[in-house]
């Protein structure tokens, strides 16, 4: 589990710039990841290597893997799992990006991604620990992992987790809070998804196929069935280990106009973020 997208990691750094951060995201969706990037991000490569590499290659004409292996920087079938990533990613790595529009350097890329993944090692096994410490420990991170899911299948969002949290003050609540009572023989909670309006309007354009811009009534019922079927499908999950629940229909508030008490002594608050948006689950025991 991961806690923040590289391009945040850079911009809470002090690296870029919030207006370079955005510019290098919607580039990054218009052209294709380079193997030598995705070299240098698995370690496979370092800076000086791909430019070796590149400075070779302008006097041969071969490509850019067929280099490296004639350099003998990789082997072909380092290459060919590299292709076959390249081929499967169909867009470019931010670091590329900010390498492309000249926001950072190759030295520095390869520096800050280093620094990025000790970081990221460390605050995964935080957040591993904490959802090991919660009484509903497997609930909790079913319920959690099926609406990454959701998102990230149906809404084409990449979501990660930022942090696993206890109390009510943790909760963060954005301008839309979808609500659900869910109980179990054993356990009976109301289950929150909290978002931006933003990213409410993605979720009911995903699941009425069209373009949506106001959040009106039907709006929100797609948005409430979006998360009856993440919760259903963590349901069904939970149920292949004996556990059975009965779900209420979802509601929606909108926090500026129909504030959102938390009422529950217990509340495990799960934030996430993907690389536009911050959002979270909360669960109210």
């Amino acid at each position: 589990m991961n806690s923040r997208f590289f391009g945040q990691y850079l911009l809470e750094k002090g690296r870029i710039t919030s207006e370079q951060l955005v510019t290098a995201l919607e580039q990054q969706k218009t052209v294709q990841v380079a193997i030598g990037t995705l070299a240098l991000e698995r370690s496979l490569l370092t800076a000086e290597q791909i430019k070796q590499i590149l400075n070779q290659q302008r006097k041969t004409g071969l490509r850019f893997g067929e280099q490296a292996v004639a350099m003998g920087s990789l082997t072909q079938t380092q290459v060919d799992e590299l292709l076959q990533e390249q081929q499967a990613s169909h867009r470019v790595l931010l670091g590329e990006v900010l390498v492309m529009k000249g926001y950072l350097t190759l030295e520095m890329l390869e520096k800050e991604f280093k620094e990025y993944k000790i970081a990221e090692e460390k605050i995964s096994s935080e957040v591993s620990d904490a959802f090991g410490k919660l009484l509903h420990k497997n609930l909790v991170k079913t319920f959690t992992d099926l609406m990454i899911l959701m998102f990230t299948q149906f809404a084409k969002q990449n979501i990660k987790i930022e942090c696993c949290e206890m109390g009510k003050d943790k909760v963060r609540l954005f301008r839309w809070v979808i609500s659900q009572k869910i109980a179990g023989s054993n356990v009976e909670f109301k289950y929150l998804l909290s978002v931006p309006a933003k990213l409410l309007l993605q979720m009911a354009s995903t699941m009425l196929d069209d373009n949506i811009k106001t959040a009106d009534e039907l709006a929100l019922d797609a948005t409430k069935e979006f998360v009856n079927i993440a919760n259903g499908n963590a349901c069904a999950r939970l149920s292949e280990n004996g556990m059975s629940f009965t779900m209420l229909p979802p509601e929606v508030y909108e926090t500026t106009t129909m504030p959102y008490a938390l009422h529950a002594s217990e509340v495990v608050c799960v934030h996430l973020a993907s690389p536009d948006y911050k959002l979270e689950v909360a669960f109210e025991f």
